[in-house]
C-alpha cells in the first residue's frame, strides 16, 4: 500500500497540509503516516525552572498526534498512523521517508514563497528527499490536479527517469500537462539541450501534454503568470542538479520574488535510479 508521510508541528499550516494529504490519500487509496519531531527545550536562564521529562514530552506529543489523527480520519476509511520522535526534523524526516512514497508538508504564512520556504525545514527536505515532496500553501484545499504545470529547463544533466510519478499522476487523474520551458536564454538551444528535450518527449509520448515557453524574463513571474492563466492545481519541478530550487527561491535585489501561494508545489528528486508506483 502506498504511504504518504506528513510531518507536522501542529500549526494551522501543517494541519491544512495533513487534510490535503488525507483527501489525496482517498483518491489514490493510500495510507497516512503523521510524523512529529521534537527536541528537549534548553533553558535560557539560570533561574530554576520546571523542566518536562523526555517521557512526558513523548506522551504529550503522542496524545496530540492521536487527536490530530482522529480529526483527520473523520468518516473516511483512510488508514492513519502516527509517530513522535525526538531529534532534528530534517534528519528524522529523511529516515522516515524510507518507508513512504510521498512527503506532504505545509507552508507557513500567507505571503511570498521566497520568504516562507527559503532557509526553512521545507527547503532542507526538498533538497535531501529521495522521494517526491509536495508543499501545500497555507489555506490551500485539495483539488483534483486536472491541470499541472511542469516547469523545467532542458539541461543535459536532467535524468527524466524521475518523472515517472508525474506521469502516473497525470494518468491517474486524466490531467493535462503543460510543460513550461524556463530556459533563461530561449534563443540559443545547444545540442545537449536538444537531446535532453528529445529524451523528455520520449518519456512523455504516452501522456497528454503540450509544450510552452515563458515570455517573461523573470523566472518566478513567468511561472506565476502561466500557472494562473492555465488555472493550474499543481506546479512540478525537478530542483536538485540544475539548481532550479535556488532560482525559484532567490530574492532579487530589485524586488522580492512572489509566488502564487495557492498552488501546491511538487518536487521530484533526481538522485535515484528507480521509482515505485505512487499514484496508480
Amino acid at each position: 500500500m502506498k504511504t504518504i508521510l506528513v510531518p507536522t508541528d501542529f500549526s494551522d499550516a501543517a494541519t491544512n497540509a495533513a487534510e490535503y494529504a488525507v483527501s489525496l490519500a482517498k483518491e489514490i487509496n493510500a495510507k497516512i503516516t503523521l510524523l512529529h519531531v521534537y527536541h528537549v527545550p534548553i533553558p535560557s536562564t539560570e533561574s530554576p525552572i520546571m523542566v518536562i521529562t523526555n517521557d512526558e514530552m513523548q506522551k504529550n506529543n503522542e496524545k496530540a498526534l492521536k487527536k490530530l489523527a482522529s480529526h483527520l480520519k473523520g468518516n473516511t476509511k483512510v488508514e492513519i498512523t502516527y509517530k513522535a520522535v525526538m531529534g532534528m526534523a530534517v534528519e528524522e524526516i529523511s529516515e522516515e521517508e524510507k518507508t513512504a512514497n510521498l512527503i506532504v508538508m505545509g507552508m507557513k504564512g500567507a505571503g511570498k514563497l521566497s520568504e516562507i520556504v527559503l532557509g526553512s525545514i521545507a527547503t532542507a527536505t526538498l533538497r535531501n528527499a529521495k522521494i517526491p515532496t509536495l508543499i501545500i500553501p497555507a489555506h490551500t484545499k485539495f483539488r483534483v490536479p486536472k491541470r499541472i504545470v511542469f516547469a523545467c529547463d532542458y539541461s543535459a544533466k536532467n535524468d527524466y527517469n524521475t518523472i515517472e510519478p508525474l506521469k502516473e499522476l497525470v494518468q491517474k487523474f486524466n490531467s493535462k500537462l503543460f510543460i513550461l520551458n524556463v530556459k533563461s536564454n530561449k534563443d540559443i538551444i545547444s545540442e545537449d539541450e536538444a537531446g535532453a528535450s528529445l529524451r523528455l518527449e520520449n518519456k512523455l509520448n504516452d501522456t497528454n501534454h503540450i509544450y510552452h515557453c515563458s515570455e517573461n524574463e523573470n523566472l518566478i513571474d513567468g511561472i506565476n503568470e502561466f500557472a494562473e492563466n492555465k488555472k493550474a492545481e499543481m506546479i512540478v519541478t525537478i530542483p536538485h542538479r540544475h539548481n532550479l530550487l535556488e532560482r525559484l527561491f532567490h530574492k532579487s535585489i530589485s524586488k522580492e520574488i512572489a509566488f502564487h501561494t495557492h498552488v501546491p508545489l511538487l518536487t521530484l528528486p533526481d538522485n535515484h535510479k528507480s521509482l515505485p508506483a505512487y499514484f496508480l
